[in-house]
């Protein structure tokens, strides 16, 4: 038995009107402000603010680990920290090894390796500060001079300076002594480091 008419048209109608009603509830979910946990997934969370230190001050101005330079920037202050990077790189990962052997002949020659290993006896988890330094110049060499601080997890602390070196474009000055090296590597223990591991 077929249904009458108008009750296909009354279901029709029934039909048509859910449509419209959940058509209705998309937009009114569309402009309803999220609230809780979706409020927090779709709204961009704000990147939290990046903690500043001399280490990584000093990391975001250096040339990155391997990081080909223009000759006039590695001749000059981007060339140094470059080389300083690696050392100091090599400290952090505790590669003393690797550490020695980027000192230049002068720095290797005021300290055998053991007596280099030994200032780091007793730290681990070590951390290293160098903060722009200075650059002069002297009698056809190029010297760039930083502050230099190396802490470990306990809190033991090194301080002092490193010094890199360069000859300054020299005729005659061989492929090596116009390279940036460690001419001079000299930390000591912080006052307050020393009195607290004593």
């Amino acid at each position: 038995m077929q249904p009458s008419r108008p009750a296909r048209r009354s279901s029709a109608a029934i039909l048509a009107g859910m449509v419209l009603a959940l058509a209705a509830c998309d937009r009114a979910g569309d402009t309803a402000p999220p609230s809780g946990d979706t409020a927090a997934a779709e709204s961009p969370a704000s990147p939290a603010p990046a903690e500043s230190s001399p280490e990584s001050a000093a990391e975001n101005v250096s040339p990155a680990a391997g990081e080909t330079l223009v000759p006039q920037a590695e001749k000059g202050e981007p060339g140094a920290r470059k080389v300083l990077l690696d050392f100091t790189r090599a400290l952090r990962f505790e590669d003393f090894d690797r550490a020695y052997a980027i000192l230049g002949d002068a720095a290797r020659q005021s300290m055998t390796y053991d007596e280099f290993r030994a200032m780091f006896d007793g730290m681990d988890g070590i951390t290293v500060s160098t903060p722009m330094g200075r650059m002069e110049g002297a009698a056809g060499s190029l010297y760039y001079e930083v502050p230099t601080t190396i802490t470990a997890r306990n809190g033991t602390r090194l301080t002092g300076t490193t010094v890199l070196q360069r000859v300054n474009d020299v005729p005659g000055a061989t492929a090596e002594q116009l390279r940036w090296h460690i001419e001079s590597f000299q930390v000591e223990p912080a006052p307050e480091s020393a009195a607290s591991t004593s």
